[in-house]
């Protein structure tokens, strides 16, 4: 009897110790399946160093197999020999790879916006006569005129009640910009620069001057994503209703609206010098419209899959647009092909281009920015982790008589960048 007594002591006591340890059981998994923020914020600093030490380590993979190869092809060299060759010849190369990339993040920065625009930078461009000025737009409900030569702020417009999500110079007036905006209107409004002040003291300023009223504002039933001059006297605007309409500046009317996209129109662009119009959309098209025809008669192109987000003109007859499906098209409108003469793969999500030459900047979602040849498709330049956040525009200059240019690009990060790119 005592004997069984003592077993069932002991049989509860191992039943009451299970049952503790099931309760710790269950508290370790729930802490597991209920990660603090601290460990997820911790993931996610860690992930990109992640990324550049796998980058890292299949550099090391290909260098390695080059060293085989070598190895094979000298198959008397003794072993010794060749761990001295790997050892000499791998960390160099992947130090000078290194070293690059942290180079490109800093040391071509002339500029950054810092705290005068406080919201996403939608777009920039580069303007006004001799490209003296770039001019920026942002959710922050601005738009903003810099020097080039000094990056400083000369004017700060503040005539829009929503996101300023465009703007543009006008190539025959320098000091007519317009914009587009998230509040349904359109502004035009002069860059007004005091012309008797000295110019050296008017790129010095550091406080921009204010602009409220436009002199030309024009209403539309939707939010606009953009707009672009169509030659001298005309603007075309691209709104979220699915439609564009062509404006006309100086009786300040619409002549004509386009339908067609199925989705929300995304960006609009014009020829310079032809009445040709380009719209892209959600729909994950975009159409080309001739407007020397009274039906004003549309091409439309589907090699995207996704959100066409811009498209330029190139030239005479050529388009490029960019996508969320990370591939760069470029396409000849006279041609019966209805794909791409040329693609290039950019990874990531594309946004808003821009063009110089024969030079296309590309920003992307991952923060980088690629500089391309849209001859041969040739990647010329990439910038890394050019921004904190996803880079939203570009806009591309030369200096004059030069082969050295200045990138300004926009981002997510609230701030604008403007980097001098010394050789391609």
């Amino acid at each position: 009897m005592i004997d069984e007594r003592l077993d069932r002591s002991n049989l509860s006591l191992e039943t009451t110790d299970l049952n503790q340890l099931t309760g710790i059981s269950n508290i370790c998994l729930s802490s597991l399946e209920y990660p603090s923020k601290s460990k997820i914020r911790l993931h996610q600093l860690l992930s990109p160093v992640e990324k550049e030490f796998d980058t890292l380590l299949l550099d090391n993979i290909t260098l390695r197999k080059e060293l085989e190869q070598y190895s094979g092809i000298n198959n008397n060299v003794h072993e010794t020999t060749v761990n001295k060759l790997r050892a000499a010849n791998i960390f160099p190369m992947i130090k000078n790879r290194v070293i690059l990339r942290t180079r490109n993040q800093s040391d071509d920065l002339l500029f950054s916006s810092n705290n005068y625009h406080r919201d996403v930078i939608w777009d920039v461009q580069v303007g006004g006569l001799e490209n003296q000025y770039f001019v920026s737009a942002s959710a922050d409900k601005t738009s903003m005129i810099w020097c080039r030569k000094t990056a400083r702020p000369l004017i700060q417009y503040r005539g829009h009640r929503g996101s300023v999500n465009s703007c543009q110079f006008q190539c025959f007036d320098h000091d007519l910009v317009l914009t587009a905006s998230g509040d349904h209107e359109l502004h035009i409004w002069k860059v007004f620069l005091d012309k008797t002040k000295d110019r050296q003291d008017q790129e010095n300023q550091m406080t921009p001057l204010i602009l409220r009223n436009p002199i030309l504002a024009l209403r539309c039933d939707d939010v606009l994503s953009c707009a672009d001059w169509l030659q001298r006297d005309h603007i075309v605007s691209a709104s979220w209703d699915r439609s564009a309409t062509i404006w006309q500046v100086e009786m300040g009317s619409s002549l004509r609206t386009l339908y067609g996209h199925e989705a929300e129109l995304t960006h609009v662009s014009c020829h310079k010098t032809k009445p040709f119009v380009s719209t892209a959309s959600s729909d994950g098209t975009f159409r080309l419209w001739d407007c020397r025809t009274p039906s004003h008669s549309v091409q439309i192109f589907n090699g995207h899959t996704k959100t066409v987000n811009s498209t330029l003109f190139i030239g005479d007859f050529r388009l490029v647009s960019s996508s969320d499906d990370g591939f760069v098209h470029i396409w000849d409108f006279r041609s019966t092909r209805s794909s791409p003469f040329l693609s290039l793969e950019c990874i990531s999500p594309s946004n808003r281009l821009s063009i110089y030459n024969d030079i296309l900047a590309v920003p992307l979602d991952n923060r980088d920015i690629r500089l391309y040849s849209i001859i041969s498709g040739e990647k010329l330049y990439v910038q890394r982790r050019a921004h904190k956040r996803a880079v939203q525009c570009t806009a591309f200059v030369q200096f004059k008589n030069s082969m050295e240019f200045l990138l300004a690009s926009g981002s997510l990060d609230c701030h604008m960048h403007v980097r001098h790119i010394k050789k391609l």
